[in-house]
């Protein structure tokens, strides 16, 4: 655990450097403690002109993120080595937007061991923590929405061996990323198999009708509207987002360990097997409805790379899934390097629905958009060459 907790700071804090006012270079900094077998580690913001803005900044993150309360409670334990600690981040500044969140493992409350999560949201133009009702244009038809979303779309998509699966009420914790927004429970109130607090992520563009688009709001600022909807700019970003191995927001790259993963966020069901390969779901709001792909060479995936990603759901530089037509991106991204029709019986060994397969080459890697019998974006896959 402290091993993934760690890895995910250090993704974040490859991507945090980002030009703040006056070319100010404003980034992130992980500060970490460890103390009789327990450990946190939490983020800080660098680099801001404005230092009292900054100490301000800094005040409400660890005030959010409840950092003197794990301290405190790391303390209590010090003489107890069977009770211990894991607490780490992951986080980001996109724009002049920090948003993060801390997941903590362990005797947090009580002996009997738990998992939690905390967040923090905060404009640093001024320093104060985001409310909900500020990525949308009217917060209670904006609730209202979700309730249904959950209610209609992710309830039935729920384990029925869950201990806790109530979606709604709406929780009170939330992370906020280019993609879309994650939803933030308590374990009491929606657990996952391994009874852990639960989270789900929905895209920006299944909330495109609520959102607040104003060029000055959070989400546009943090580039949602990049995400949700295609522009004269789509075209570079799907090409950039291809020649890194990564979709966005997905913290997984092509050529990662697959058992390292599987060890970090934890499988959700069984490998299944498609054609060529083995299909890997696992736990976690960025993973939903996304798999990653890898061979089935034998039984044991200890040496298995990840040779693709796929995407049944999402928003991604405008491809948004479930809703860009075939004949848009290819009027963005001219005609592929290579098309596919799959049949039901194709469908079925690739698990997934019939249609058409167009493939764009982009250095390594390849781009491959899945469109249903309909001509709906159906899936996004990148593979390795």
């Amino acid at each position: 655990m402290r091993k993934f907790l760690t890895v995910l700071a250090a993704i974040c804090l490859g991507a945090t450097a980002v030009a703040g006012a006056a070319g100010e270079e404003i980034a992130l900094e992980e500060k970490a403690l460890e103390l009789a077998g327990s450990s946190l580690c939490f983020p800080a913001v660098t680099g801001m002109e404005d230092e009292s803005l900054q100490e301000a900044v800094n005040s409400r993150i660890r005030e959010d993120l409840g950092v003197d309360g794990y301290l405190q409670r790391m303390n209590a334990l010090i003489s107890d080595d069977a009770h211990t600690i894991t607490a780490g981040w992951s986080g980001e500044i996109r724009g002049d937007v920090f948003s993060s969140l801390l997941e903590a493992e362990g005797a947090v409350k009580s002996l009997r061991g738990g998992h939690e999560w905390k967040w923090s949201n905060v404009d640093l133009r001024d320093g104060h923590e985001i409310a909900f009702g500020e990525l949308f244009t009217d917060e209670a038809a904006a609730r209202e929405a979700i309730e249904i979303y959950l209610e209609e779309t992710v309830a039935p998509e729920l384990s029925p061996h869950l201990g806790n699966s109530a979606l709604t009420p709406l929780p009170e914790g939330f992370r906020i990323e280019q993609t879309g927004l994650t939803l933030l429970y308590e374990a009491e109130q929606l657990s996952t198999l391994r009874d852990r607090a639960g989270a789900v992520k929905i895209g920006w563009n299944e909330l495109r009708d609520v959102v607040n688009w104003n060029e000055d709001g959070i989400p546009a600022r943090i580039g949602a509207a990049e995400m949700a909807a295609l522009t004269a700019d789509s075209a570079e970003g799907i090409r950039a987002m291809t020649e890194s191995g990564k979709l966005p927001d997905i913290p997984v790259k092509i050529g990662d360990s697959v058992s390292e993963w599987t060890e970090r966020a934890h499988l959700l069901n069984d490998p299944e097997e498609y054609t060529g390969g083995r299909m890997f779901a696992l736990e976690g709001a960025a993973f939903r409805d996304v798999y990653l792909l890898s061979d089935a060479v034998s039984d044991d995936w200890d040496r298995s790379l990840v040779q693709g990603i796929r995407a049944d759901r999402g928003c991604f530089w405008g491809l948004c899934i479930g809703e860009t037509r075939a004949e848009e991106w290819h009027a963005l991204l001219g005609e592929p390097d290579h098309s596919a029709v799959l049949d039901e019986e194709d469908a079925e060994g690739a698990r997934t629905v019939p249609g058409t397969c167009d493939y764009y080459l982009f250095g390594e890697y390849r781009l491959q958009l899945q469109a249903d019998t309909d001509g709906f974006l159906a899936s996004i896959t990148l593979m390795a060459q």
